[in-house]
């Protein structure tokens, strides 16, 4: 028995999935998840491992899955979790109804323990609920973030097992675990973590006699992980749990966290493991999910397991690629993002007066304007559609990071080029997807988003150039944007050039001079 401790919640839970692609459009662009890191299983270096969680990737709100292409369909039943509940806000169930059957995904709701329950199942089959129990949703609005949508998922509320029979499950939990059953409402057992200071406190015990024995597979739940503050506090775990009996594994490093396992009574996999260190022990949590990141023992491996995994996102933008050219500056990338009413080929001829012998990817805005493209969506001239500019910067820079995957570019040298309509778009990536780009060229810009969410901007290079008698742009709002940009701490260059809001040798000559100027020191280190 362990009368020193107890379980403070659920750490995360990992599932199978098929389509790795599939997937992550699934869980970024409908529920809205931020994907944390992507990384390989280690047990199969080939398999891509995936974690989505809130924006730092805290405890209790990590799903993780193992995208198996063509693993057979699983099947829920006994001995497994069959359910994973996420918390939303409240007063938010309508919505997030509605947002699912926009997308094609059939719901049904029940009532359990007092509280609406929307239940529904990923592209995979893999068994999902909302419950809405947080933070009323109008107190959400300030903290809504870039990965989420209007009400976004907190973290984990519950998740639901299936046993046959649950006296020695219930031991164990109450016993070994310290959780203690906290209400009961006919066949469903639910039992609560001890600490009121946290979330995804609840872990329900269905039990259905008759049920028959689940199946592991796409769309099923591998294990579930419960939380405990550090290494030393795992070991006495690992210690009591053999003293009572319990087959548990050794210690496992898994980088983010460290990890023991064992099977509970009823035959569900039970991870333990440790908050620390954490997803940010290999990237900055700005640009969490950003990159392959692999274990230590995989590294010289790279290049091969990067060639076998499948690309995490489709290419949704039409685009234009030109190869670097000459031995200067070759590892250079610009992205030429174009104004309104432009295309793909509209920077072309231009970026290399900018970047010299540098390789340019030049994508189409996917929004269309009075047959236009542009970058975003604007509800009148001068007003724009912030909640269209987040999608459309995540979608993009999603399109940038599996562009550098599939040119094989240094995602270190990606240098924005962006004009006008492409400039906004360039600075609202560099405000919100800051992981993307170190140094930006915005030509005729003006502040995208009227109150960005504060952000580390610290070691970003920025020149801005404006026309003296330029009409379409206000100049207030270029003032506005080049303050934020300070306030983040950017180094920021303004330059004026003598024009209107058309582009001018002038321009060009100044981008060049300054990109060159600022790519030396890199090349000399």
């Amino acid at each position: 028995m362990n009368s020193q401790k107890e379980i403070k919640g659920i750490h995360h839970i990992t599932a199978i999935s098929g389509s790795a692609a599939e997937n992550i459009a699934f869980y970024e662009n409908v529920l809205g998840l931020r994907l944390v890191k992507q990384t390989v299983n280690f047990d199969d270096p080939f398999t891509y491992h995936l974690y989505y969680g809130d924006k730092e990737g805290n405890p209790g709100t990590i799903l993780t899955f193992f995208p198996w292409q063509g693993v057979p369909q699983g099947k829920n039943g006994r001995g497994m979790v069959t359910a994973i509940a996420f918390e939303i806000p409240i007063g938010s169930a309508i919505y997030w109804r509605e947002r699912l059957l926009q997308h094609g995904i059939e719901t049904t709701s029940e009532q359990r323990f007092g509280e609406e329950v929307i239940a529904f199942s990923d592209p995979h089959g893999l068994g999902l609920e909302l419950i809405a129990t947080g933070q009323a949703s109008a107190l959400l609005q300030d903290t809504n973030d870039s990965y989420g949508p209007l009400f976004p998922i907190i973290g984990f509320h519950s998740a639901t097992s299936t046993l046959r029979s649950i006296q020695e499950t219930k031991e164990l939990l109450g016993d070994y675990l310290g959780m203690e059953l906290h209400v009961q409402d006919g066949k469903r057992y639910r039992f609560k973590m001890k600490n009121d200071t946290s979330r995804a406190l609840f872990y329900d015990l269905l039990v259905e006699p008759e049920a028959e024995l689940g199946r592991q597979g796409s769309g099923s739940v591998h294990h579930i992980a419960f939380r405990t503050a550090d290494d030393k506090e795992q070991l006495l775990w690992q210690r009591s749990l053999l003293e009572g009996g319990y087959p548990v594994t050794g210690v496992r490093d898994r980088k983010y966290f460290k990890s023991i396992y064992f099977h509970e009574p009823g035959g569900v996999l039970f991870e333990i493991a440790t908050d620390p260190p954490g997803f940010a022990v290999d990237e900055a949590v700005e640009s969490l999910g950003g990159t392959l990141q692999l274990p230590e023992e995989y590294e010289a491996m790279r290049s091969e397991i990067e060639q076998n995994l499948p690309p995490l996102r489709e290419s949704t933008f039409i685009h234009a690629y030109i190869e670097a050219e000459g031995s200067d500056n070759n590892d250079t990338t610009i992205v030429a993002l174009h104004g309104t009413g432009g295309d793909e080929h509209d920077l072309i001829p231009l970026a290399p007066k900018v970047g010299g012998g540098a390789a340019i990817i030049s994508p189409r805005g996917k929004v269309s304007e009075g047959g236009m493209n542009r970058f975003f969506a604007r509800l009148a001239s001068g007003v724009f559609d912030e909640r269209d500019i987040v999608r459309q910067v995540n979608d993009l820079a999603g399109f940038i990071q599996g562009a550098a995957s599939r040119y094989k570019r240094p995602v270190d040298r990606f240098v924005a080029l962006g004009y006008s309509n492409g400039a906004n778009m360039a600075a609202a990536l560099l405000l919100i997807r800051p992981e993307i780009f170190s140094r930006v060229i915005l030509l005729r810009p003006m502040l995208p988003l009227l109150h960005p969410e504060p952000i580390d901007l610290s070691g970003k290079e920025v020149l801005i150039l404006r026309g003296t008698r330029d009409r379409v742009i206000p100049h207030q709002s270029t003032d506005q944007l080049i303050q934020t940009l300070l306030d983040c701490g950017a180094q920021v260059d303004v330059k004026e050039v003598e024009g209107g809001h058309e582009l001018t040798s002038q321009d060009l000559q100044r981008a060049s001079q300054w990109l060159e100027s600022a790519v030396k020191p890199h090349l000399a280190s």
